[in-house]
């Protein structure tokens, strides 16, 4: 693992026809935690979001771009409004929106990782798969269940009509995907040997892990290594400030004339020229 950051294991089932990837983000998380001072339940569900987003970028053949956006019912009140992950090769970033009447307080720790006590039910999830040509695809549907394993697996069948089955175990997120010609019986194999794995191994030895597909014809065919990183800049945050009409601009202007701005997914502040 190359310091500061995580290794993506990239695998194939050859026996079963089904591939897959495994990650363990612990520095992803441990950044991310630093970044938005975040701990306990928020971290957890955050860190999931942005090890989900890896996973699924890693179904992308030459994908330079996968979001993955989870949206609370709006009537609803409830913490959290809005988790969104952001991954691009060798990169990860996100954020959270928070209702600012409904936020936790620092001193706050929770272990419970349901998404529905955090987040209005059913949450609409997004996702936008960027190729690098052509238009993006985005795609976004509905779902109520409470764990973000589950509604990755709803998004892969409903939206991106995929069989695939997804684990997020503490710091450690593993996906598996039928390939073509992947029958019924042997997706039954993959799925039933992904069950047998203990969650304990999965925590503290997520590699180990896989030598439990060996007896399906486990190969590895690469590795990508990925870091909490966002490529913000003040050219990059400029375009903000098009949107603003002049008396909101004017509100903002320092005595300079400069207008601060946050990039919410590393709170780095510039101050531009408005």
């Amino acid at each position: 693992m190359a310091a500061g950051k995580d290794t993506l294991t990239r695998f194939l089932l050859a026996r079963v026809n089904v591939r897959g990837a495994i990650i363990q983000g612990a520095h992803v998380i441990a950044e991310a935690a630093r970044v938005h001072g975040l701990h306990g339940a928020p971290l957890q569900l955050f860190g999931q979001a942005l090890l989900g987003s890896i996973l699924l970028l890693s179904l992308s053949k030459g994908g330079v771009r996968q979001v993955l956006q989870f949206d609370a019912e709006a009537e609803q009140p409830s913490p959290m409004r809005r988790m969104l992950a952001e991954a691009r090769a060798g990169m990860v970033r996100g954020y959270i929106d928070w209702r600012a009447q409904c936020a936790p307080a620092p001193d706050e720790p929770s272990a419970d990782v349901r998404l529905d006590q955090w987040m209005a039910m059913p949450v609409t999830v997004s996702t936008v798969r960027d190729l690098g040509f052509g238009q993006p695809y985005i795609s976004t549907i509905r779902h109520a269940s409470p764990y973000i394993a589950d509604q990755l697996v709803h998004y892969l069948s409903q939206s991106a009509q995929l069989r695939a089955d997804v684990v997020l175990h503490g710091r450690t997120a593993l996906l598996i995907e039928a390939m073509p010609g992947c029958d019924d019986d042997q997706w039954f194999k993959a799925v039933a040997q992904l069950a047998r794995i203990p969650g304990s191994r999965l925590a503290e030895a997520p590699a180990e892990a896989l030598h439990d597909f060996s007896e399906l014809g486990l190969k590895i065919v690469g590795f990508d290594a990925y870091r909490y990183h966002c490529p913000c800049s003040a050219e990059k945050l400029a375009p903000a400030l098009e949107g603003m009409d002049e008396q909101t601009l004017q509100s903002l202007r320092d005595e300079a004339g400069f207008v601060a701005l946050s990039c919410r997914y590393c709170n780095r502040s510039y101050r531009l020229k408005a």
